[in-house]
């Protein structure tokens, strides 16, 4: 039931993100050639890309929460294991609900205002409650997501929860963890151990501002 939820909301997410940006992409080099070519302006082009990078700023965020690539703090998530971590990785998905959720009924709150119906965008001369629906929706799709999340966090046994963060960090900027190795043979403390030595006997053996031993 989970896994199909998942798969219908995450083509959902993929093509209500990909879709805004890829039109506002598609309407900005459409307006430019245009331009460039026949000398029209599109008036409204510029307005209309603005909107569609909002939609695509909020749709987006929905599919980076999916992928739990949100900037985060959690050092205590990161050196815990077994319940422990497992409670914080509640706990946070508990505290993206709430915060989704008081976000998404502000938003609809928002729409209902009579000055969303009544304001009229400069270009397109839509009304304000039609790119309000860009927070509004999106912050929704946010909720839905955060609660399949912490669902699955908690049916996920604590086990599976752990991992390397080492390796993940390692991951993220293209390297293998097995190359951030130390090696630290015995030649290598020995090169340090002389170097050491060699220094504190140049001390001893200096020489004063007038040439002379000390």
């Amino acid at each position: 039931m989970m896994k199909t939820i998942d798969k219908y909301l995450s083509r959902l997410e993929n093509v209500l993100a990909g879709g805004c940006l890829i039109a506002a992409t598609a309407l900005a080099v459409f307006a430019v050639l245009l331009r460039n070519i026949t000398g029209d302006v599109l008036f409204w082009s510029e307005e209309a890309v603005i909107y569609l990078i909002i939609f695509s700023t909020f749709f987006g965020a929905v599919v980076t929460l999916r992928h739990n690539e949100h900037v985060a703090v959690d050092i205590m998530p990161a050196l815990l294991k077994g319940k422990a971590k497992k409670f914080f990785v509640v706990l946070g998905g508990l505290a993206t609900l709430v915060y989704a959720g008081f976000i998404a009924y502000l938003s609809w709150a928002l729409i209902t205002e009579p000055f969303s119906r009544t304001t009229i965008t400069p270009a397109l001369k839509l009304p304000l409650w039609v790119v309000e629906l860009s927070l509004a929706v999106g912050m929704t799709l946010f909720f839905i997501r955060a609660v399949e999340m912490t669902i699955r966090a908690l049916r996920t046994p604590a086990t599976e929860l752990d991992k390397d963060v080492l390796a993940e960090e390692a991951a993220a900027v293209g390297i293998d963890v097995d190359d951030l190795a130390i090696v630290d043979d015995g030649s290598d403390r020995a090169n340090r151990v002389e170097g050491a030595n060699g220094g504190d006997r140049l001390g001893d053996g200096g020489t004063d501002e007038k040439g002379g031993d000390r």
